[in-house]
């Protein structure tokens, strides 16, 4: 599902009554929301100016060696995502992802091509005095295919509204906290999507992936924008 996208970063679109979106397509060569995708030694990321969908797109890099591959932001203070994951009242959030083939490229070995299921997380880092990060993901992606493949489009809805945590959802924080979904909606530091499911026990595997057209939607929760899903171009 390609698209015609507006070339500036974390450009702001009201898109129904009360919705803003973020949009990160990366046209303008800056990565102002600070996504990368992430493994044991921190976050990597190039933007490519060229062969994403369309245009500039943001690039892992190869060998990139992750058991659970992901792309992450924890937006600095006065960015638009900082905003946005501040509002308490996200409802979507979307992204356009490829696996590139691997097979040929040196010391990318083992290659990364298992089947699996996309994920969205939200965590927060400040909230457990005794440094714990408290996190939610969603357990009911859409499927991530064996071996490589070309773009597509997948997408979250998120009930930011909700008292209990949403089916579909699971909440992870220290107990003795009494943390609920609505805590975690009002304090979200930074935000993921994963490649492959964060409960699935894999290995430290070479990846080679890209990112393009990320949308986070907040400012009218009671407006779900996308169903849980994707559109392969």
């Amino acid at each position: 599902m390609k698209r015609a996208l507006a070339g500036l970063a974390a450009l702001l679109i009201p898109v129904v009554a009360g919705a803003t979106q973020v949009i990160d397509d990366f046209e303008s060569g800056t990565n102002a929301n600070q996504w990368g995708w992430t493994n044991g030694s921190g976050g990597n990321f190039i933007i490519e100016p060229d062969g994403g969908n369309p245009g500039a797109w943001l690039d892992s890099g190869v060998p990139y060696f992750s058991d659970h591959p992901n792309l992450t932001s924890l937006p600095p203070d006065g960015t638009a995502l900082r905003d946005a994951l501040a509002s308490g009242t996200l409802s979507a959030a979307q992204f356009d992802v490829e696996r590139l083939d691997t097979s040929d490229v040196t010391n990318c070995h083992p290659t990364a091509t298992e089947a699996s299921t996309f994920s969205l997380a939200f965590f927060d880092i400040h909230s457990d005095p005794g440094g714990a990060v408290i996190e939610a993901h969603d357990d009911d992606g859409a499927t991530s295919p064996a071996g490589f493949w070309p773009w597509m489009t997948v997408s979250f809805a998120i009930d930011s509204s909700a008292t209990d945590t949403p089916p579909g959802w699971v909440l992870n924080a220290p107990p003795e906290l009494g943390y609920t979904w609505q805590d975690l909606m009002h304090n979200i530091d930074g935000i993921r999507f994963w490649i492959v499911n964060p409960e699935q026990i894999t290995f430290d595997a070479c990846s080679h992936m890209g990112a393009d057209n990320i949308i986070v939607t907040y400012g009218a929760a009671a407006d779900t924008i996308f169903a849980n899903g994707f559109d392969p171009d």
